[in-house]
């Protein structure tokens, strides 16, 4: 059933709203009430919704506001706006602003509020069944999605607003809800591995992302991924400035190209000097430059050969050893098992 929220200041009015208003007949049912714009936000946080009726006069942000609010950050939820006969002018408004009807407050006679419910039952069902389409034409294939995962993989959008909004703003044009729910979760593998430090934000929200269904909790969700990431972050006391020139920088060494920077050829890309990027990086990712560095060239080795037959001097060389005894070293004591034996280990499973 189509989930629909009130929002009016006046008790007595959302009570009489609700008990004049037969959603059941229209496979509608009641998601909760607010008083003020800034409750409604808080529910539409929290649960799913599919329509919002609101009154226009509220104390706090005004339903007019609300309404160009709802369309911007919740384009899938409809809006009806609440009048009474004086504010009709600015029904007009509202429509504009993305209201799809309008119902007048001393007009609430059981022929209007059927027909008003029956205009807004069949927009709620044209908008589901265009939301299934798209969904079927944007489902989530890892190998035609593997941009916009490689872009939500990274960690510049986390500092820089610009960057989030753009992806947003991407992601929304070419993926279904699920799909981009589907993709945050995937991404979400990746953060805690290029920076170590998040690692608590990601277990604290990514538990929350299996509750989310639509495509403003998802907003919602990366928004509030990028607050607490950043407030942890700060908390090393280096200013935003800093700590997006870190982030950027470990995006430089997950990138795709096969050859590998130096930290040197990092620190001019992030305009850094060499000893106050290593002491901001040892800081704000949690671990040091050089065991970093280490680890991940571990793991580049353990996909290696885990996936290819390349001799183990070769694996070595490509994932950014110089001396193969060296590699062999460090690899066993890292996993236990000699590169041969490792790969060999991964065969027999």
């Amino acid at each position: 059933m189509f989930k629909v929220l009130l929002v009016d200041d006046e008790p007595l009015v959302r009570r009489g709203i609700r008990s004049m208003l037969p959603l059941v007949d229209y496979d509608m049912e009641w998601a909760g009430d607010a008083s003020t714009a800034e409750e409604a936000k808080a529910i539409l946080n929290e649960r799913p919704v599919d329509l919002v009726m609101t009154d226009i006069s509220m104390p706090g942000q005004d339903g007019l506001t609300f309404i160009r609010s709802l369309t911007e950050t919740y384009p899938s939820i409809l809006s009806v706006v609440i009048t009474c006969h004086q504010d009709f002018s600015y029904v007009q408004q509202a429509l504009r602003l993305g209201a799809v009807d309008y119902m007048v407050k001393t007009q609430l006679d059981d022929q209007s509020v059927r027909d008003l419910l029956e205009r807004v039952s069949r927009q709620l069902s044209l908008r589901a069944e265009r939301e299934r389409t798209r969904e079927a034409e944007l489902s989530y294939d890892p190998l035609h999605s593997k941009r916009l995962l490689t872009q939500w993989s990274s960690l510049a959008w986390i500092a820089e607003t610009p960057v989030w909004q753009e992806m947003l703003e991407e992601t929304m044009r070419e993926l279904s809800t699920p799909a981009f729910k589907e993709m945050l979760a995937e991404a979400a593998k990746h953060w805690p591995v290029r920076c170590p430090s998040l690692q608590q934000v990601t277990d604290a929200l990514l538990p929350r992302l299996d509750l989310l269904h639509t495509i403003g909790e998802l907003n919602g969700w990366t928004d509030a991924y990028r607050k607490e990431a950043m407030q942890l972050l700060c908390g090393t006391m280096y200013s935003e400035q800093v700590i997006s020139s870190i982030l950027r920088a470990l995006d430089l060494m997950h990138g795709d190209s096969e050859e590998k920077q130096s930290q040197a050829e990092l620190c001019r890309a992030v305009n850094l000097s060499v000893s106050y990027f290593s002491k901001c990086f040892k800081e704000i990712v949690g671990v040091s430059f050089v065991y970093y560095v280490q680890e991940a060239n571990l793991r580049e080795a353990q996909r290696l050969l885990q996936t290819t037959n390349l001799p183990v001097y070769e694996v070595a060389e490509k994932s950014g050893f110089t001396d193969e005894k060296y590699f062999g070293k460090i690899f066993r004591i890292k996993t236990g098992h000699s590169p041969s034996e490792y790969r060999l280990a991964c065969r027999s499973k």
